[in-house]
């Protein structure tokens, strides 16, 4: 059971106007998660779009590693190409054909001036045939770029000329296929193109994935995933480093209110985050996964231990674990009102890094 928001606290204000958020990259990577996610099909956030195509996370914006002889050819290529993109996701068909869907989103189109492009090659050589060496079993990879829905046929004109860039010099890039979000009538809707299409042998050219959306939809529920790195915005990246705190709060109040007494609670930051995130933070990137880690170790379990270090022995925090024993009832009380008084705030700034090699999943 997920719980979004703790019982008795005002639902939190979207700051995002509906627009805005289909040019959000936390927005964008979120909705992609839950397309890969299996869900009831009569009861869905997100309709499971891949997930009922038969594809699974593979990875979520972890660097892909080019082989050395990879790297020696983008180095003389004399093209400017990175040597370790980060998709958004990467989704693989493994019961069956082995497939790949590779993602990365994007909140506009871009030319071949830009300085995105840089990252664009790595992501067409990525998705080449060199994922079945990196990624084995994958093979038959398509690159789909994710963009508002009127920028697909510029994203497309920009993907065919670096693609003819990286052929030129002898690359072997990968497919590629584009994808829009769009509002319409109170809908969300995500669209394809015809490389899509054939890839994945479908014959609509969209399909209606939220209902009932409005300009004050509020994304919260949406969220399984934050890191800093997806969001310039620093309004936004405290309202969702708040979601984030929010979740995790609540899944400890849930917890704790069934707990009983003279029995020891332990759970580590990478529990309650793969708790926060249906089991995806085990697919995040490490470096990307010590930043989530680090704002619940930071930002809520040193909280809870400098509020309560003279106040009861049983509430430990040790390295990245929070351990609980309450010895009678009115101790047991006393945490779990003050846990659930909408009064009691957590800091929402980004932590420093104290710990940098901490491991928060393992």
């Amino acid at each position: 059971m997920r719980i979004w928001w703790i019982s008795g606290r005002p639902k939190l204000r979207n700051p995002v106007k509906t627009d805005e958020l289909l040019k959000d990259p936390v927005f964008h990577l979120n909705i992609l998660l839950w397309m890969a996610t299996e869900q009831p099909e009569d009861n869905y956030c997100v309709s499971p779009v891949f997930s009922k195509l038969g594809f699974e996370v593979i990875l979520i914006e972890q660097p892909f590693k080019f082989p050395p002889e990879i790297i020696t050819a983008i180095n003389d290529s004399g093209l400017d190409i990175s040597q370790g993109p980060e998709p958004e996701m990467l989704l693989g068909r493994l019961k069956s054909d082995n497939k790949a869907l590779y993602f990365e989103a994007k909140a506009n189109s871009f030319g071949l001036d830009s300085s995105n492009c840089r990252q664009a090659r790595g992501h067409l050589v990525a998705s080449g045939p060199v994922i079945h060496e990196v990624y084995y079993p994958l093979e038959s990879c398509l690159l789909c770029y994710l963009v508002p829905d009127e920028r697909r046929s510029d994203m497309a004109q920009c993907l065919k000329s670096l693609t003819q860039q990286l052929k030129a010099e002898h690359l072997a890039p990968g497919p590629f296929s584009c994808h829009g979000l769009a509002v319409r009538d109170e809908k969300l809707f995500y669209s394809w193109d015809e490389a899509f299409k054939h890839h994945m042998g479908v014959d609509d050219n969209e399909t209606s994935i939220i209902e009932n959306v409005t300009e004050d939809t509020d994304p919260t529920p949406l969220i399984l995933l934050f890191t800093d790195e997806d969001c310039s915005n620093q309004d936004n990246r405290n309202y969702y480093r708040k979601v984030v705190i929010d979740q995790v709060r609540a899944i400890l109040l849930c917890d704790l209110h069934s707990h009983p007494i003279n029995e020891k609670y332990e759970k580590t930051v990478g529990d309650l985050l793969m708790k926060a995130s249906g089991n995806k933070f085990q697919y995040l990137g490490r470096e990307r996964q010590k930043g989530l880690g680090r704002l619940i170790h930071e930002n809520i379990f040193k909280q809870i231990k400098e509020h309560w270090k003279d106040k009861q022995s049983g509430i430990v925090i040790e390295g990245k674990s929070l351990s609980i024993k309450w010895n009678e009832k009115q101790e047991k009380d006393a945490f779990v009102d003050w846990l659930e008084d909408r009064r009691v705030r957590f800091e929402l700034g980004k932590p420093k890094e104290e710990e940098p090699t901490l491991p928060f999943y393992e």
